[in-house]
């Protein structure tokens, strides 16, 4: 055998094997396909409340999935794993007081009152995710997708923060209201903050929808880019119903009580665990989180495809024939 052909023959069996494992491209568009894709997402979104108290906030949310897809004639199906991160806001309406039977340090009755405003909360949550998506894809150009996320929380947090003043009404003096005597308990409007984790639902299920355009970056690799809209729905997980501010610590003697005190010992539950976030008819361990669990969101996501799919050789070496 001459060397030219030899290196002929070495040359046809190279270039068969990699025919054989190189990923299909677009001349195999026709039949099955299969792909490993990795997506990254980002968007807003907000708590959906029906408790008047609560005024939810815009907040934001990334993600992160890695997936098997198969593709066959233009459908395609997909499932995986996956991380999100999710930032909510909330605010309580101005006007939330809290108020105590007591005595002033002269042995005169008073309503103590705690007054609230400003009062906002920031809660910060990181899920493990397993998402499935099915859809179709036109012309290798648009696509649309529907699908489902079931989503379980392994971290959270939360960070409270508020104006507070305190104020004593006597009833006994026509009502009359005392404000800014520090030494009476009467601290003037200062800002309060608290943080902790809170009692999160133990799984979610979120309707999905994206829908967006298609573009083949080389041979074997495509990304898809479009816009999606989740709505997070709590199927596991039950109501805290305690009270929004915890007072229990606070030094409340007349005589011994100050602002450093209070500012150390206040303490500030996430609206997540409290009585404002419960429906009028709840029990506390009893009833679905409902509420503030719920959270609509909407961003843009993009997912890159690599082709895996493997054909079968179609030539064979000399020394084969």
């Amino acid at each position: 055998m001459s060397v030219k052909r030899f290196i002929g023959s070495v040359a046809l069996c190279v270039g068969c094997v990699l025919l054989s494992w190189t990923p299909a491209t677009a001349q195999v568009r026709i039949g099955t396909q299969h792909f490993i894709t990795a997506s990254l997402a980002g968007g807003t979104g907000l708590g959906m409340s029906g408790q008047q108290m609560i005024k939810p906030a815009l907040g934001g949310e990334g993600q992160f999935a890695l997936s098997y897809e198969v593709l066959h004639n233009g459908f395609f199906f997909s499932f995986g794993i996956g991380m999100d991160y999710r930032m909510s806001r909330y605010k309580l309406a101005d006007g939330m007081v809290d108020a105590f039977a007591t005595q002033d340090r002269d042995g005169h009755d008073i309503i103590y009152r705690y007054v609230y405003s400003n009062y906002r909360e920031t809660q910060q949550t990181v899920s493990a995710t397993v998402p499935v998506w099915f859809g179709y894809r036109i012309k290798d150009k648009i696509y649309f997708a529907f699908g489902a996320k079931l989503a379980m929380p392994v971290w959270n947090n939360y960070r409270t923060k508020t104006d507070l003043y305190t104020e004593g009404i006597y009833p006994n003096l026509i009502e009359y209201v005392s404000r800014n005597v520090p030494s009476y308990g009467f601290y003037p409007t200062a800002e309060y903050e608290g943080k902790g984790t809170y009692k999160a639902p133990t799984l979610s299920v979120s309707p999905m929808a994206e829908v967006g355009g298609f573009f083949r970056i080389v041979p074997g690799f495509s990304c898809r880019i479009g816009a999606y809209v989740e709505y997070a729905i709590p199927v596991m997980g039950k109501y805290a119903t305690g009270d929004i501010v915890d007072y229990s610590a606070v030094d409340r003697n007349p005589q011994t009580q100050n602002m450093e005190n209070l500012n150390q010992t206040i303490r500030f539950n996430s609206v997540m665990d409290s009585h404002v976030n419960a429906s009028a008819t709840a029990h506390a361990g009893e009833n679905l989180f409902k509420g503030l669990s719920q959270y609509l969101s909407f961003g843009i996501r993009a997912t890159f495809r690599f082709n895996v799919t493997r054909t079968p050789s179609v030539c064979m070496c000399e020394k084969d024939k």
